[in-house]
């Protein structure tokens, strides 16, 4: 787990400081190991949300950058990711950010379809955690999501 924690973290250090929200945008890196989706700043350290899956493994791991009040690290708390009248709920640990003093949610699972079906489609992705809601748009994710799903559950 702690790998994969680098892995995020490192996914997210790899340039400038943020910029604004507009420059936000879908990412896909897939490297020899581990395929990583994630809605944030291109080349910076901003980012809202990363999926990592290491097929090879059969892991997939969430991280959550939006924190929210009254989480304590260490604990269980939930993350519910819905796009219209869909949605999925996992359960997670929550984790102190040094980066900016907020407590956020690492979801470690095996790879699940629902939660790439969840991203195909629609107009934007909401994040719940805790009562705090974040709705992230899913334009232009469709083409990142496919090659996340065919990196990620390949057969």
């Amino acid at each position: 787990m702690r790998q994969m924690a680098a892995i995020c973290l490192l996914a997210l250090i790899l340039g400038a400081p943020a910029r604004a929200q507009d420059a936000r945008t879908w990412i896909f890196n897939f490297d020899s190991d581990t395929a990583v989706l994630q809605f944030g700043t291109p080349e910076s350290d901003d980012a809202v949300l990363v999926i990592a899956c290491e097929p090879g493994k059969k892991s997939m791991h969430i991280n959550e950058f939006i924190g929210a009040d009254g989480l304590v690290p260490g604990r269980t708390a939930h993350l519910k990711l819905t796009n219209g009248v869909t949605s999925v709920d996992y359960a997670g640990q929550t984790v102190a950010n040094e980066m900016d003093g907020t407590v956020n949610i690492e979801v470690t699972m095996a790879p699940d379809p629902k939660l790439i079906a969840l991203l195909k489609t629609g107009t934007a992705l909401t994040i719940n955690i805790a009562g705090k809601q974040t709705s992230i748009p899913l334009t232009g994710a469709a083409p990142h999501v496919a090659e996340f799903e065919k990196a990620c559950l390949r057969r």
